[in-house]
């Protein structure tokens, strides 16, 4: 199997389009379509971009001792990435720390424990948190990582001062609508823009 061939295939197991892959590997859409239909070949750093992208030894690449589709599962398989599952989890736990944050700032009905339910919001905000903040492993990209750990911690202080504040004053309603407001920009408009959190199709 020849390199132009495995560079489509592997794409193609990967569920993602010639755009998204492009922009990953930091090459122009139609420099990715010449390496995919054989009018031009990747030079050898852009190899080893392929090969961390998609898991794969550079050996593959370059070695077309390998005949058929069947020999890439045998290589890649086992790293086989699902981006749409992770897209939704990542959104998911962004919409859930959203939900814990809400939760968080609304008094606590007459009967109820307080210090109960203080660490029934505490723990829910804790591990949306901790979701939130295990996804970015997802990012293979070590500067994009680091710069979408700085975008998410200035995120979290934004919505932490909106659940103070609303708390403190008791403008709960008020709290909840900027809570979900400032959410829903960071989730619709960061992620996608600046975080290479594109939502999968």
């Amino acid at each position: 199997m020849k390199l132009y061939e495995k560079i489509y295939q592997l794409r193609k197991q990967s569920g993602m389009s010639q755009e998204e892959t492009a922009e990953k590997l930091n090459v122009s859409r139609q420099a990715l379509s010449r390496w995919e239909n054989g009018t031009a070949q990747p030079a050898a750093n852009n190899i080893v971009e392929i090969s961390k992208l998609f898991e794969v030894a550079t050996d593959f690449l370059l070695n077309d001792s390998y005949q058929s589709d069947d020999d890439i599962p045998a290589v890649a398989e086992a790293k086989k990435v699902n981006h749409i599952l992770r897209t939704n989890l990542t959104m998911i736990a962004i919409v859930a720390q959203m939900s814990a944050l809400n939760i968080a700032i609304q008094p606590v009905a007459d009967g109820i424990n307080p210090t109960v339910m203080l660490w029934i919001k505490a723990g829910l905000l804790l591990a949306t948190s901790i979701w939130m903040a295990s996804n970015h492993r997802y990012e293979t990209d070590l500067k994009q990582r680091a710069k979408n750990t700085k975008l998410e911690l200035v995120y979290c202080c934004i919505q932490a001062s909106i659940a103070l504040i609303a708390y403190n004053t008791q403008l709960y309603f008020l709290g909840a609508v900027m809570l979900i407001a400032v959410g829903l920009l960071y989730l619709l408009k960061i992620n996608p823009k600046y975080m290479n959190r594109k939502f999968t199709k």
